[in-house]
């Protein structure tokens, strides 16, 4: 298969930061593990994952890449979410020995992946 036979997954923006971490890990705890990809792209921080959400239709799947567009890079190597008392999300340097907060891990890309369309 080519670059050019592959086409770009659906896109899902999504309104915010902590909507991103609510996402991410309801479909860890019932698909796998899930981890946020960022990269910088025309000047704005892309925040985002990609996901196959299963059995679409007749198809196998369907691709879907998930993303927010945010103001900053992030300042920290997990994005940490806390669903308890007060739910917060921020970005952390190491995991935290809280056993309520989650901690999505983020890989910064050298550049935007070649088959997303945004």
């Amino acid at each position: 298969m080519s670059k050019d036979e592959i086409r770009p997954p659906v896109n899902l923006r999504i309104a915010s930061l902590m909507d991103l971490a609510r996402m991410l890990v309801s479909w860890s705890q019932r698909d796998r593990p899930a981890s946020v990809m960022y990269f910088e792209h025309d000047g704005k921080h892309i925040f985002g994952t990609l996901i196959s959400n299963h059995g679409y239709y007749e198809y196998m799947g369907l691709p879907l890449w998930i993303y927010i567009e945010h103001d900053n890079a992030p300042d920290g190597n997990f994005l940490a979410y806390q669903p308890r008392d007060k739910e917060k999300v921020k970005f952390v340097e190491t995991i935290e020995t809280d056993p309520q907060t989650v901690h999505l891990p983020v890989i910064r890309l050298a550049e935007k992946l070649e088959i997303l369309d945004i």
